[in-house]
């Protein structure tokens, strides 16, 4: 009996999906059916008419009355004006065509177009590196186009989803949004975003250095590409990488005439931003091919344009390229400026893997210079950088990258004869399910209502389960592994969660940036399973001294972060009140022996305070609260360490 119930449920599922399908929402199926929706369409897929033309045409088409009318106009008009924006290299002017469309997406009340502003928006905060406001963004769309049943939608904003995890060097769960996309972009075969999508899996293994892999997926976007067609700014973007992976191969020699192709379409498409990728790897082939002068000239264009545009991840990487042609050609110290520059950079906006090779080609700078130790201390920093990103890219997941993503193409082929094939007899099978559809439908609800009411008890105890696994992967992401201390995710949570706390209204709140004093020379002189330890045992002396509305934050190497909280009936009104509270942390740790092993050591910490602030003032600007304090930081270090500096009032929050 239960087999039976089974079938008839998995029966139900099926023929749900198939009416689901028939009623998926896109808003072009409406625009076609407009008296100009023909003309609509074609300036969408026209490849060849320049930027100033098709906006004259779009404004000819569709009027601003329709615009504010018909949310249907507005998605039209707004699509089609960003990308002409982005065609006439104007990016500043396309984030504002989408933040228009957003606009009028509230106002006429339009959950399926605000979605799509959204996706836009995060696109753009990708390209900025805002990756934290594009998870917020694409979160909000993805839910907002589930709710309309706008499919395409929810399957270009996982693709977005996965590139901002990409771009943070979360790989493995890239690939997992990716995959999502490609399952509902499979489902008509010739739509472009497969071949987008199977690009962005090559990428996936070019950043793990699989390079015969990420060949032969990029060249599966290419072939699909060539089947189906495609825009300039694909052709440009699959061109470009095959360049970037034969170099990777040693086969330079088969690289131009991709990167001959990666320029054309770049420059046909208008997008500044495709374009400062296909300079990028002109760059890479200069300097590979010994071409240092060649690759200077493109590498200062290429850093003014990212510059301009704001596009710090191209800025970082053309100052990064450009320094290691210098070098060659003896520009030492110039190429020390753009090494700095580039470093800044990519700190700022996480980018490990480009951090690492920055430190190489620091070493490489001060070893043509003589200077050794400076060459051996980023030899080192740059070792270090590799080995976090070696356990970010285990052996494991480059084998369960290559049997999901080989799994997924050959469904992908599938779905391409099948649609082929057995198009016809699909949809009249279709149209028969839909008919039987009600019936089924009310029965399984019976059954499941049934079904329900007898498992209760076994779901409650599923719930517990998910309740326990939920909790430990909550600990896992929001808790620093080494010393048990809540870390920076945490830290952003604890400060969202605040600004929803009406009682956050009487508070006042103090931050602090504290550094253990000449933490490396542990590292060196005991090995770091001993500097590890000094940082659990500091972590916990520092734990111990605060109250318990206080919070400590591993920030990330050496450094914590700590706030105090008050009512504001009873904050420190005076310095040495507030210096009182830090002085007595820095104390425990000074009188603490830490003993680890054979070892005792005793170490200090200096400390950077901030001046006390409302909470919310605090919440809302943080980054700056945290940039004073940082400043008082580096004072107290030039003060000899091992003390408290307080930042000056009226210096940047």
């Amino acid at each position: 009996m239960e087999k039976i119930i089974v079938f008839v449920i998995l029966s139900s599922i099926m023929l749900c999906s198939f009416s689901v399908r028939a009623a998926e929402f896109s808003p072009i199926n409406t625009i076609e059916t407009f008296d100009n929706g023909q003309q609509i369409m074609a300036l969408f897929t026209d490849k060849e008419l320049d930027g100033e033309s098709k906006r004259l045409q779009l404004n000819q088409l569709i009027s601003q009355a329709q615009v504010n009318q018909s949310a249907y106009y507005a998605f039209a008009y707004y699509r089609l004006l960003h990308d002409i924006e982005l065609s006439v290299s104007a990016p500043e002017a396309a984030e504002l065509a989408i933040a228009r469309m957003l606009l009028l997406g509230q106002r006429l009340n339009s959950g399926w177009l605000i979605a799509e502003a959204k996706m836009w928006q995060a696109t753009f905060a990708a390209k900025q590196s805002r990756f934290d406001d594009g998870l917020v963004l694409i979160d909000e769309a993805i839910r907002l186009s589930k709710v309309v049943n706008f499919s395409h939608l929810t399957g270009r904003a996982y693709n977005v989803k996965a590139a901002l995890y990409f771009f943070q060097d979360q790989y493995y769960i890239a690939l997992e949004y990716y995959l999502r996309a490609l399952d509902i972009f499979t489902a008509t075969p010739e739509d472009p975003y497969v071949s987008k999508v199977l690009s962005n899996v090559a990428i996936i293994y070019v950043d793990l250095e699989d390079w015969e892999k990420a060949l032969e997926a990029n060249n599966n976007a290419l072939a699909h590409v060539d089947k189906y067609g495609g825009s300039h700014e694909q052709l440009a973007a699959f061109n470009n990488n095959a360049s970037f992976i034969l170099g990777k191969l040693g086969r330079w020699s088969e690289s131009k005439p991709y990167l001959i192709s990666s320029r054309e379409s770049a420059l046909l498409s208008g997008n500044l931003r495709v374009k400062l990728n296909a300079q990028t790897s002109w760059i890479q082939y200069y300097l590979a091919q010994g071409e240092y002068r060649l690759a200077v000239e493109e590498g200062l264009e290429c850093v003014d344009i990212a510059l301009d545009n704001q596009y710090p991840l191209f800025e970082g990487d053309c100052s990064r390229i450009l320094a290691k042609a210098m070098i060659k050609l003896g520009q030492v110290d110039e190429a020390l400026q753009f090494l700095a520059h580039s470093e800044s950079l990519y700190k700022r906006i996480r980018k490990r893997s480009g951090l690492a090779d920055t430190f190489n080609t620091y070493a490489l700078a001060y070893e043509v210079k003589g200077n050794y130790k400076a060459a051996l201390d980023y030899q080192r920093k740059a070792n270090e950088e590799d080995k976090a990103l070696l356990f970010d890219r285990r052996a494991k997941m480059t084998f369960d990258l290559g049997q999901r993503y080989q799994d997924k193409y050959r469904q992908q082929e599938l779905a391409v004869l099948k649609a082929e094939n057995d198009l016809q007899e699909s949809r009249f099978a279709e149209q028969q399910l839909r008919e039987k559809f009600l019936f089924f439908f009310i029965l399984v609800s019976v059954i499941s209502i049934f079904l329900l009411i007898k498992k209760r008890f076994g779901l409650e105890n599923d719930n517990k389960n998910l309740q326990s696994s939920n909790l430990e992967l909550y600990k896992q992401s929001h808790i620093d592994a080494l010393t048990g201390l809540y870390n920076r995710r945490y830290f952003s949570d604890f400060l969202e969660q605040q600004h929803q706390l009406s009682q956050s209204q009487s508070l006042m709140m103090s931050l602090a940036i504290i550094d253990i004093d000449h933490f490396k020379s542990v590292n060196d002189s005991y090995g770091h399973d001993v500097g590890d330890e000094v940082l659990i045992q500091v972590g916990n002396v520092i734990n111990k001294n605060i109250r318990e509305r206080d919070l400590i934050i591993r920030w990330g190497g050496e450094e914590f972060v700590l706030l105090l909280s008050w009512p504001i009936s009873s904050y420190p009104q005076t310095g040495v009140d507030l210096l009182e509270h830090f002085e007595r942390v820095r104390q425990a740790i000074e009188n603490t022996v830490i003993v680890v092993g054979e070892y005792k050591l005793k170490v200090t910490i200096s400390m950077g305070v901030a001046q006390p602030l409302g909470a919310l003032d605090l919440i809302e600007s943080w980054h700056h609260v945290l940039d004073g304090a940082d400043k008082a930081l580096y004072r107290a270090k030039r003060q000899g360490r091992n003390c408290v500096v307080i930042a000056k009032k009226g210096s940047p929050l």
